[in-house]
C-alpha cells in the first residue's frame, strides 16, 4: 500500500513541476480578480477536485503534499485570473476526470450508473422465470415402478408406506 501512495505522490509532484512558472499553458489569463474574492473561489475549486493521495477527501480537506500543491496552484491561477472552469480543465487534462470528485454525467460515465440497475433487472427477470418454470412442472410425475418399467426399489416403497398410499 505505500508503493500505491507514494506512486500517486510522485506523479503528482512530477506533474506540478511548474508551480510558479506561469499559467495554463496555451490559455491567456483574464482579468485578475478582486484580492478579497481569490481564498474564496480559490477553496471552492480545491473542494471539487479529489486528492490524489488521499482519494476519498478533496483537496481543500486533505493535508497531504500533493494535496498542498494543488493549493498553490489553485490559488496562484485564480489570482491569474483563470476562471473556475478553466482551473478543474486544467487539473482534467492533467490528470484525468478522475481528479473530479463529482464527474460529469454522460457518455461511459452513464454507463457505470445504468449497468448495475440493468444486471440486476435481468437478474430479477431471470430468476422470476426460474420461478415460474419451477411452479409449472407436473407433479403427479409418474414414479418409474407405476410405469411398470421397473420394480418398486426399498426407497420408494417405504416412502410409499409412510405416505399412507
Amino acid at each position: 500500500m505505500m508503493w500505491a501512495w507514494l506512486l500517486c505522490l510522485l506523479v503528482a509532484l512530477a506533474q506540478d513541476v511548474d508551480v510558479g512558472t506561469g499559467g495554463i499553458p496555451n490559455l491567456p489569463p483574464g482579468p485578475p480578480p478582486v484580492a478579497e474574492q481569490v481564498d474564496a473561489r480559490a477553496h471552492a475549486i480545491a473542494v471539487s477536485l479529489r486528492c490524489p493521495v488521499c482519494q476519498g477527501l478533496s483537496v481543500a480537506d486533505s493535508t497531504s503534499e500533493a494535496a498542498v500543491m494543488f493549493q498553490r496552484r489553485i490559488h496562484e491561477l485564480v489570482a491569474m485570473g483563470y476562471t473556475d472552469d478553466q482551473i478543474r480543465d486544467y487539473f482534467v487534462e492533467r490528470y484525468g476526470e478522475w481528479i473530479l470528485l463529482d464527474p460529469a454525467s454522460g457518455g461511459l460515465n452513464d454507463m457505470l450508473y445504468v449497468l448495475p440497475a440493468l444486471l440486476l433487472g435481468v437478474g430479477g427477470l431471470r430468476v422470476f422465470a426460474t420461478v415460474v418454470a419451477w411452479r409449472r412442472e407436473p407433479d403427479d410425475v409418474p414414479l418409474p415402478s407405476d410405469l411398470d418399467h421397473s420394480q418398486m426399489d426399498e426407497y420408494e416403497r417405504r416412502l410409499l408406506e409412510e405416505l399412507g398410499e
